[in-house]
This record gives C-alpha cells, structure tokens and sequence, in this order.
C-alpha cells in the first residue's frame, strides 16, 4: 500500500488535488450543519421552507453540472472551470453575511450555489485526467483516496465551527467558510496546471449528441448510484430521531453513531482502492449492496443501542462503496468523457439527496421511523438486481455513444 499511495502522490497535480479536495471538504462543512437553525432563528423562516430552499438550489446545481460537464469534455479549459466555481461559491457564502431579506437571498444563492456547483465534478475530472497521463492504472484506488480527504476534511470542519460559531457567532463559520474557498481558489490559479493544450479525440466531439436516457449502459449505473443514495439520504434523515424516539437514547448517542460511522468510511475508502486492483468496480459496487442491506435489516429489528452502534460498521462500508467507488464505476464506462462521467457521479448523489430528503420525511410521517428503512432496504434490493443486470454489459459497449 505504501508504494502506490507513493507512487499516487508522485503524479503531477495530485497532491495538490488532495488538498483541494480536503479544503472543500472543511469549507462545506463548517456551515452546513449550522445552516437549518441559521435560517430558522435568524431568518425566522420555517424548517418546510428551507427544505425548499434546499431543494430549488440543488435542483439548479444539477442543471448547471450537467450543462458544464458535458462542455468541459468539449475542450473547455478544466482549470478555468474549477477556478470560477470556487470563487462563485465563496460569492455564495458571502450572501449570509450581506443579505438579511430570505426572499433576496433566496434569489442570490440559486443562481450563485448553482455557478459553484461543477466545482467538485471538475476537481475530479482534473484527476482523472491527471493519472491518465501518468504510468497509474488504478483509477479506482485514486478517486478512493482523493474522496477519503473530502471526508477527512468534512470530519474536520465541524469541529472548526462549533469554535467559530462560539467565538463569533454566524458571521465566523459562514466567513471561515469563505476564506478557506477562496484559499482553494488561491493554490488552484497558482499552481494548477491548465489543460489548454488538451486535443479534441472524435469521442469528446460526440459528446453535445450523447444523451443519457438513449444509452442503457450509462443509464442503469446511473439509477443504481441514484437509488443506492435515495436510500443512504432517506435513513441518515431519520436516524437522530430514531435513536431518540425508538431506542431510547439521547443526543449524545446520535453524536456517536455519526462519529463511528464518519471515522470508519476513511479507512474503508483506502481499502476499497486496494481491493479494486482485484475486483471489478460492479463486484465492488455489489458488496457495498449487500453491507447497506444487511444494516437497513438490522436497524429493523433492532431494539437496544449497542445494535446501532455495531452497525455502523456496515453503514460505513456501504457509505466508503458509494462514495469511493461509485465514481470509478461511471467513469470507467466514459473514459474520454470524465468530466461528463463525473457530473453524472455528482447528480446521483444531488438527485438522491433531494429525493431521500423528501422521502425520509414523508415516511416517517406515514409509518413512523422505523419502517421508513423497509424503503431504504427495498431501494437497496432493486439497486442489488439492477447491478447483476449491468454486468451483462461489457465497458467497451457502454462506451458507445449513441
């Protein structure tokens, strides 16, 4: 493990990519946790209507993602692209602590969180494109590895915000959120290398003519990443309450499961990527099904404690499978499009955040929050039948484009 994660970081770039990716990571989590009781105390907004907020800027983001990641692979500079969006984000933070009307900001942050949201796509084009040119093969163990440092970095930022928030109030963790983008943007205009120089293939020619829904080979790990996020948002909106209103524990407990969960999806990720050496991205991707369906199962019938926290071993692995290796799984079907493949990657899991939200809600409401996981196990099982379909397809079929 040491020489290829030595041999990883000797990659033009790379290292410099994990950092950014850290930094994202720690960006986007000093405010986010934060964010529902900003905009219900300070705002004086309702918790329904920022779902809302929530939902309409997401849904912007998807839109702006797919249009720049089908363009990016059209010859578009990459680092421009990263750069801009950096920036737009640090814009977008800058609205919480300019604007204090829900209705302008409202408008501000859908047109601004939208503008930064191809950020992360590229950020992981760049890499892609990166080992490409290197003598590294394992594509899987390098986005394994790149995604490990977005969690490091999302298990660090809270941490800086609680500080921040204590310290300074709003203003500290939406300005530290601020400075660390624009620090990012900083190291990206300085010391990234730009792609100008990248020549068009005949396949990134074709890309404005590839549509989704027309080829089935792309379409189906598609669904399967969105469903398997459906599932992962639905449970992780339910979990708190579960804990405190069917097994009886406090919100001291509810820290504690997100910690073990959260500790353990790093060095899971490293071990997904060395595992990738020997099995297929499907066989992977299949394993990680099996773990989220056995926990779901679990958390059904579970009745004490100690169960949840056991348990969170294999939330863990199926998280770090989604994560690490659901990027590997679509690029590898689209390797002269990794800017398109990757901002597929980034809506599963926008769509499947959307979606999980409102489902999660709406479930609990209906059957309560226990049951609310027999849908995440059921989205999980159709994800299962789904990947044994997919592999009656081969890579160099899916890479057709229609």
């Amino acid at each position: 493990m040491k020489k290829r994660l030595t041999a990883l970081f000797m990659i033009p770039s790379y290292p410099l990519l994990f950092l950014c990716m850290f930094l994202q990571g720690m960006a986007i989590s000093l405010s986010v946790p934060f964010l529902s009781i900003y905009f219900t105390e300070q705002l004086g907004v309702s918790i329904g209507m920022f779902g809302i907020f929530l939902s309409v800027t997401l849904i912007a983001g998807i839109w702006i993602s797919s249009l720049i990641g089908r363009r990016s692979d059209h010859g578009l500079n990459r680092k421009n692209i990263y750069l801009v969006s950096t920036l737009c984000n640090a814009l977008a933070y800058s609205g919480y602590l300019l604007i204090e009307n829900f209705t302008i900001l409202f408008i501000y942050m859908i047109v601004f969180t939208a503008l930064g949201s191809p950020g992360m796509p590229q950020l992981f084009a760049i890499s892609r494109e990166a080992v490409n040119k290197s003598n590294f093969t394992d594509h899987a163990f390098a986005n394994s590895t790149l995604r490990s440092a977005f969690a490091l970095g999302f298990i660090t930022g809270p941490l800086i915000g609680t500080l921040l928030i204590d310290g300074l109030e709003f203003k500290g963790i939406f300005s530290g959120t601020i400075s660390v983008f624009l620090l990012v943007a900083l190291l990206i205009f300085l010391f990234l290398k730009s792609n100008t120089n990248h020549k068009r293939t005949n396949d990134q020619i074709k890309v404005k003519s590839f549509q989704l829904r027309q080829n089935p080979k792309i379409l189906l790990p598609f669904l399967i990443l969105t469903f398997m996020y459906v599932a992962h948002w639905t449970s992780s909106l339910n979990t708190a309450l579960f804990i405190t209103n069917n097994l009886g524990g406090t919100t001291s407990d509810v820290g504690l499961v997100s910690s073990i969960c959260a500790a353990l999806e790093i060095p899971f990720m490293i071990m997904l990527g060395l595992f990738s050496a020997k099995y297929s991205n499907r066989i992977l991707m299949m394993s990680g099904a099996v773990f989220g369906g056995v926990y779901y199962l679990i958390v059904i019938i579970s009745g004490a404690m100690w169960q949840m926290f056991a348990a969170q071993i294999l939330l863990a692995v199926f998280v770090a499978v989604i994560s690490a290796i659901g990027i590997s799984y679509i690029q590898d079907l689209l390797p002269s499009m990794p800017g398109y493949a990757s901002t597929l990657y980034s809506n599963s899991s926008t769509i499947g955040r959307l979606i999980g939200s409102l489902a999660g809600g709406g479930l609990a409401s209906v059957v309560g929050y226990r049951y609310s996981y027999v849908f995440c196990f059921i989205l999980i099982f159709i994800s299962a039948i789904m990947l044994a379909v997919s592999g009656r397809y081969s890579v160099n079929e899916a890479q057709k484009l229609t």
